[in-house]
């Protein structure tokens, strides 16, 4: 163990992307706020995205091996996903090999890959994730499938966070006095724009309601490898607007200025931009996959069935035309995100784990 000033330094592989996802943000957050304490040092080393450079996880696990020299101890971020499930994993094999421990903390979950692991790389998994100190995920579902997989060791699920410098200035009694819903509603999506983020059943949904209600309008926040698509397929539409890449006060004003939150995903595990919207007094609209079924309750707004527009429009219309519904959600989220979504509050149970992880390494 790193014994200079009895510090503890913990690696965090994180996706070296050009279009910065959950991930990254909820790092982001963490790191903002662990600033706070001062027993804990983080380094980050950037993985990943090399495009067609067939030597590229060479490439990312010899730099990787640099970067855990003196480590105390590592938090991979793996995904159940065709890159990441196995890239990460072949990390945590090399942290085997290295006798440095780890834990994984799974964000990202499709349910097509989920079926691979448990049909084809349930060995893969003993022998690399399998020996971590602690597993993170995101919900019950994902837990019951981790120990399915084999996992002896102790589960624990989690949340998302919301980075608590990105609300220190917003009141829900600001909103609340701004507000003139009869005049305008403004519903935002803000997500990598991919085409599994629901964005098209989103701008269908919207180009209808819009047709029977001229004062709303549509934001879509995000880039991704839809963007240039989405761009020009909306051109013509004029009550849709792009903000492209937003962050830290860009991202801020972005829920400010909305009144509904909507991210109709196929699949997701605990998206960030829920409970920041949640923390900005939006109502929600999204769908009951991945951690958000388990952690979404009827007060924080509705869901809709993934890939059906229709069903999408209805449940947004129904916040539409009944302003009371939206302010109560909105302040029910705003209550729920302050108690429960902070950067500040998740990242004191994070550093008890992180803590007892390191000292419990250091007896042996």
């Amino acid at each position: 163990m790193n014994s200079e000033n009895n510090i503890k330094k913990i690696l965090i592989p994180l996706p070296n992307k050009v279009y910065k996802g959950g991930i990254c943000s909820y790092w982001s957050a963490i790191f903002s706020s662990f600033k706070k304490i001062s027993d804990v040092e983080f380094e980050v080393v950037k993985i990943g995205n090399r495009g067609k450079n067939i030597f590229g996880p060479l490439l990312d696990q010899w730099k990787f091996h640099k970067a855990s020299s003196g480590i105390d101890l590592v938090i991979l971020n793996p995904s159940v996903q065709n890159r990441a499930f196995p890239r990460e994993g072949l990390l945590a094999k090399q942290l085997i090999a290295k006798k440095i421990p780890f834990m994984a903390f799974f964000h990202g979950w499709d349910l097509e890959f989920e079926k691979k692991v448990t049909e084809r790389y349930t060995k893969f998994f003993q022998n690399s994730y399998g020996h971590a100190e602690k597993i993170i995920t995101l919900s019950p579902e994902a837990k019951e499938k981790i120990i399915e997989w084999g996992y002896k060791g102790e589960v624990i699920v989690e949340t998302t966070v919301v980075d608590s410098t990105l609300v220190e200035d917003f009141s829900f009694e600001t909103r609340s006095k701004d507000s003139n819903f009869s005049k305008k509603i403004k519903i935002l999506f803000l997500a990598r724009m991919e085409v599994e983020k629901g964005i098209y059943e989103l701008i269908e949904a919207f180009n209808e309601l819009h047709a029977e209600f001229n004062h709303i309008e549509l934001v879509l926040a995000g880039n991704g490898t839809a963007y240039e698509e989405i761009k020009d397929y909306v051109k013509n539409m004029n009550a849709i607007s792009l903000l492209g890449h937003v962050e830290g006060e860009g991202k801020a004003k972005a829920f400010k200025e909305s009144d509904i939150y909507c991210l109709p995903s196929y699949s997701e595990g605990l998206p960030v931009s829920v409970l920041e919207a949640m923390a900005f007094s939006l109502p929600i609209v999204t769908t009951s996959v991945g951690g958000l079924k388990y952690f979404f309750k009827e007060e924080m707004g509705y869901t809709a069935i993934p890939q059906d527009s229709n069903d999408l429009k209805d449940k947004l219309k129904s916040l539409i035309v009944d302003h009371s519904a939206m302010k109560r959600m909105g302040k029910f989220n705003f209550d729920y995100a302050q108690e429960h979504l902070m950067s500040d509050s998740i990242v004191s149970r994070l550093h008890k784990h992180l803590i007892d992880e390191v000292q419990e390494e250091a007896v042996f």
